[in-house]
């Protein structure tokens, strides 16, 4: 396949990455202080700069590529599958969640599992288990965006898929292991103005370019109700046929990843960052904001490809060709700089995130306790360019987006899901029962990766076994083993002031201010809320105007709302 960028849009593809690696390693020095701000940033940054970071690093290719697909295929009902990744985990991080993490005062998620847990057996193996989930959960998603990205950029480049992953993926590491987090996130700042304008861009195209009767005469009755339905006559065959089973699992999910605390395991990383907690919550409410972009521009892509396409055999592949045919030179190199600022938002956070729970949890923890700072920045260097080789490695044995995806959101969480939940509300979960819990689920999830006849059966029928297998392999053995020691619990009740099933430890620990009912008028008040926020210019780019001025009543009274309920109420800690 022969280039086909103009010569224009090579240029502004070029100037765009050469001032993302000028930009992220030009904090080199600083980021080799120590792992402290190699990793966080020494707690320094604002938290409007964390959001920033944070929902940039949500915004990624690969992941657009497959929503842009859902939407080509069932329209606004392509919607209800995002709860599989908790999309509206924003309203829990403003809530509590945000706080809650930046009151550990740790480094990395699995470190926390010693405040939670203890030092002693079971807490060490509580983190041990929790570091190999992220370790592999990361290089899970790694793979993921290399899938992404090698189809993507087999579009325009004369390589194949593997080539491209492994092109794209080796330069852009480059300023990724140099920098640290502050080069992570100064990138991403930058990342974050440059996607929104390309976002805003693609979506005024899509809504000018593409008419309401011409899309009506491309797609079925109901591609434009988002209202949801037990089966999808028209995708017989498909996982999706059985809509409504798969639309329980996906809330389901969603819910209880939201109650569970980051899965995206960098997502630790954001709010364990913050200055105070109060910062947390703020920037918890503003990752969600940001992110709104990405549902027009993923809309507009989608109608583009359906009206001005030929049909394609491969839905995933239609934004990449949607940029290729439909838009002129210039143009689609901004649009370009735009979606790579997307994919490496999230390559930056993946990798400095699983570097440091290789660092922090293995390597000082297990291979080398008395490592200098500068031994331990040498090892975080090398941390990160493994797991950009592993995941380039893991990427070339998957060919399908939706498979990866699914595999990692779905089956992967499940076997994690309840154990993350159990840890914040019940005081009694103890350092054994989630060892043995997620343990068990990552055996589980591979053996259904590895089983052609296990990996053959829809999302409906493995979440469940899954999830509830783990659930009674985790509450049994908490039961059948010791508590937690009460000291370890008084002081983190004292510390998080978590709400829930906590009456023994509340009880010798002293009263803490109540703050689940605020906290859930916050949720109830909120989901409505960034929902709506997200459809209102879904409906602006199809031309809905009705609806897209009922959403944005809701949000405007909805905001007013959280403003009482939520914003005057924060903690000035």
């Amino acid at each position: 396949m022969s280039i086909r960028l103009g010569a224009l849009d090579i240029v502004v593809v070029i100037i765009y990455l050469a001032l993302v690696i000028t930009l992220g390693t030009m904090v080199k020095r600083k980021a080799a202080r120590n792992i402290g701000s190699y990793f966080l940033g020494e707690r320094q940054l604002p938290w409007w700069a964390l959001a920033m970071s944070g929902s940039s690093s949500y915004f990624d290719i690969t992941g657009t590529m497959w929503i842009v697909s859902l939407f080509v295929v069932m329209g606004l009902k392509g919607f209800w599958v995002q709860w599989i990744w908790g999309f509206i985990i924003p309203v829990f991080y403003m809530a509590y969640m945000g706080k809650w993490i930046r009151r550990s005062g740790v480094m990395t998620g699995a470190e926390w599992m010693e405040t939670r847990f203890g030092s002693g057996k079971a807490g060490e193996l509580a983190r041990a288990s929790y570091t190999l989930y992220a370790v592999l959960t990361i290089t899970a998603f790694l793979a993921y965006g290399a899938t992404g990205m090698g189809k993507f950029g087999a579009v325009f480049l004369p390589f194949n898929e593997h080539t491209c992953a492994a092109l794209i993926l080796g330069i852009t590491g480059v300023y990724v292991v140099a920098g640290g987090f502050h080069g992570v996130v100064l990138v991403e700042i930058f990342q974050t103005i440059v996607l929104t304008a390309g976002a805003i861009l693609i979506a005024w195209l899509g809504f000018s370019q593409v008419t309401p009767e011409a899309l009506q005469a491309k797609v079925p009755a109901e591609w434009g109700s988002i209202a949801p339905q037990w089966r999808f006559d028209y995708l017989s065959g498909t996982e999706y046929q059985l809509f409504g089973a798969l639309l329980l699992v996906w809330v389901a999910k969603g819910m209880l990843l939201s109650l569970s605390g980051p899965e995206q395991l960098y997502d630790f990383q954001r709010f364990l960052a913050a200055k105070n907690p109060r910062e947390a919550a703020k920037l918890g409410a503003l990752w969600g904001v940001i992110h709104t972009v990405r549902w027009p521009m993923a809309m507009a892509l989608a109608v583009m490809g359906i009206v001005g396409l030929a049909e394609q055999g491969d839905p995933e592949t239609v934004l990449p060709a949607v940029i290729q045919n439909m838009l002129p030179a210039g143009v689609r190199g901004v649009v370009l700089a735009a979606l790579l600022s997307g994919f490496l938002a999230t390559f930056n956070s993946t990798v400095n995130g699983g570097a440091s729970y290789i660092v922090k949890d293995i390597y000082q923890k297990y291979l080398h306790p008395s490592a200098t700072q500068r031994q331990l920045i040498v090892a975080s260097y090398a941390s990160s360019a493994l797991l950009i080789v592993l995941g380039v490695l893991v990427g070339f044995a998957s060919s399908s987006i939706n498979q990866m995806f699914t595999w990692i959101m779905g089956t992967l969480g499940a076997g994690v899901l309840l154990p993350n939940v159990l840890r914040w509300y019940w005081w009694r979960m103890n350092g054994w029962g989630y060892a043995i819990g997620t343990l068990t689920g990552m055996a589980l999830s591979l053996v259904q990766a590895l089983t052609p006849q296990i990996s053959a059966l829809p999302l409906y029928v493995t979440f469940p076994a899954i999830a509830l297998g783990v659930l009674c392999v985790s509450v049994i053995t908490t039961l059948v083993t010791e508590p937690t020691d009460r000291a370890t619990l008084i002081e983190f009740y004292r510390k998080v002031r978590p709400w829930g099933f906590w009456g023994p430890v509340a009880r010798e620990a002293g009263p803490a201010p109540a703050q689940a009912g605020m906290d859930w008028l916050t949720i109830v008040t909120g989901i409505p809320w960034l929902v709506a926020m997200y459809l209102l210019p879904v409906y602006v780019v199809l031309h809905r105007y009705v609806e897209a001025a009922t959403a944005g009543v809701l949000v405007a009274g909805l905001s007013i709302a959280l403003y009482f309920v939520w914003y005057r109420k924060l903690e000035n800690e």
